[in-house]
């Protein structure tokens, strides 16, 4: 009967199992002996090599039967014919790899050969698993189902190796659902201050970002590109993913308000982890994780924490090692204990890319095709650059001066709002800056509209995600 090719017959799992044995033994030559569960009912087939009567031979040790091996090709070619179906559906690469031209020759199945077909059913396979992959997919995480967009995962699935590559939709839903499991675990746990109790390896990291990813769904937004500002009050994500053997110091036109602040101890420099692609690696076809602190303004002096200090994290395509961070600089970026990785081979291509992207997205809108972008929206700079003019024409250029104070319009609506509240404070009954407050809530509440997050917190465009979203 006819075993759907999503999957390998035991036979023919059988024969892959003694080849790549035998290859790790560095005998990709040897011949076959594999243990099959049928047609022989459990006893070892070995295609005999040296025997005078090749067609013929036997020979028995134990329970071990010794044929030659023209059965053995017999026994892998129906394995092969019963995966699809028949002969004559097999794909010509497969069949290509199998060299029929060389059956009922008495030529040896060797260990290599028996991969070079396994290889080609595979990178079949992978090809028509990616060909017909659905436009969303739905995925349980515990008691939750979330959907996903195929450019979500379909990058994840196209780059992975064909012999890891999922076989069947309910695979891509297992390893989605258990990376997401996994990255909700490392982000309770380091909250918790248990951080210690995963690694920051570019996997874990990678799922984090799934976890982020299935927490937005819960409020149906969505992130095909931009970034994620996520509540973090200790500063321990930030710290967390600090520890990382890939981390390096990169520069950013990204939260560039907050860049050069002390944050605990060091200059708040943005930090780059470059994620291999595959299984486990990004969604959206990103390839690189971005991520900085957006400090609580209103405790700068104790260091940046408190109930408004948040990670702000971005993935992107291309990374960026080179770049124009001075050594020193670098060293004056490093949280305590922190080692930034040398460089590699491939980085100067990935910063180049990286540069050529930069310069393609200027002057983009924000909000741009679904974007999720943290910059400060036209709508907030317009009523920003209004206020400015009438606090000015009304002989207050002192508190049109605080509106813009700490590079506001790099820092975002959070600034700008922060900056309101020491304005007001400074002139609580003047008309013009009521009018300018009005204005400006106004501006960041229409741009957040239908948006989850605090809006106190906004920066731009970016999806917010608040304690609550993280268990």
């Amino acid at each position: 009967m006819a075993i759907g090719i999503d999957g390998y017959n035991a036979a023919f799992k059988a024969f892959a199992d003694f080849a790549q044995r035998r290859v790790e033994a560095n005998d990709a030559k040897a011949v076959v002996r594999v243990n099959l569960p049928q047609p022989l009912a459990g006893r070892n087939v070995m295609a005999v090599t040296q025997s005078r009567t090749d067609s013929i031979h036997k020979f028995w040790r134990s329970s071990d039967a010794c044929v030659a091996n023209d059965l053995a090709r017999t026994i892998f070619k129906r394995a092969v014919f019963d995966m699809f179906g028949g002969e004559s559906r097999i794909p010509e690469s497969v069949k290509k790899s199998m060299l029929l031209g060389d059956f009922d020759c008495g030529k040896p199945l060797t260990a290599r050969r028996i991969l070079a077909v396994k290889t080609a059913i595979d990178n079949f396979n992978a090809s028509k698993f990616v060909a017909n992959l659905p436009e969303t997919l739905d995925v349980d995480v515990g008691c939750e189902t979330f959907t996903f967009d195929k450019w979500h995962y379909k990058r994840i699935v196209s780059n992975t190796p064909p012999a890891e590559c999922p076989r069947s939709l309910d695979e891509l839903r297992q390893l989605l659902s258990g990376r997401i499991s996994r990255g909700r675990e490392i982000i309770r746990d380091v909250l918790a201050g248990n951080g210690a109790n995963h690694a920051a390896t570019s996997a874990n990291v990678a799922d984090m970002t799934l976890a982020l990813h299935a927490a937005a769904l819960r409020h149906g937004e969505k992130l095909p590109d931009g970034s994620f500002s996520v509540a973090d009050p200790d500063g321990r994500l930030a710290q967390w993913l600090d520890t990382s053997s890939e981390v390096y110091i990169r520069t950013s036109s990204h939260i560039k308000g907050y860049q050069r602040m002390q944050v605990d101890g060091h200059l708040n420099m943005p930090r780059g982890i470059d994620i291999p692609e595959g299984k486990n690696g990004l969604m959206a076809g990103m390839r690189t994780v971005h991520y900085g602190t957006v400090p609580d303004l209103d405790h700068l002096d104790t260091g940046g924490s408190g109930p408004n200090r948040r990670l702000f994290l971005k993935c992107e395509t291309f990374g960026v090692w080179h770049n124009t961070i001075s050594k020193d600089e670098i060293n004056r970026s490093k949280s305590p204990g922190m080692t930034t990785r040398a460089a590699r081979e491939g980085d100067w291509g990935e910063s180049l890319s990286h540069m050529f992207s930069f310069i393609a997205t200027r002057g983009a809108d924000a909000t741009a095709g679904g974007a999720r972008k943290e910059h400060m929206t036209r709508r907030v700079k317009a009523a920003l650059e209004t206020s400015v003019a009438n606090l000015k024409a009304a002989g207050r250029k002192d508190l049109a001066a605080m509106l813009e104070e700490g590079g506001v319009k790099k820092a975002g609506a959070r600034r700008l709002l922060h900056n309101l509240d020491r304005a007001v404070a400074r002139s609580p009954e003047d008309a013009t800056l009521r009018g300018a407050v009005a204005m400006i809530f106004k501006a960041v509440a229409d741009d957040a509209e239908g948006l989850a997050g605090d809006l106190a917190n906004r920066l731009g465009n970016e999806i917010m995600l608040e304690t609550p979203d993280l268990a």
